[in-house]
């Protein structure tokens, strides 16, 4: 049995929703990745550089 025109407008705004959340989702993630690697840079330059070899 066919879907109405009801049904099909609202699987369609069910395809765009969970894609507009995917890509919210995916944008968060890297936002949070950035922000880790930012945190470590900054932790890295924080650090009092090695003086060389003990030998």
């Amino acid at each position: 049995m066919p879907l109405g025109d009801d049904e099909l407008r609202d699987l369609e705004e069910a395809r765009r929703r969970a894609e507009r959340e995917h890509a919210e989702f995916q944008a968060k993630q890297e936002a949070d990745r950035q922000a880790r690697i930012a945190e470590e840079e900054a932790r890295r330059r924080a650090e009092k550089p090695h003086s060389g070899p003990t030998r």
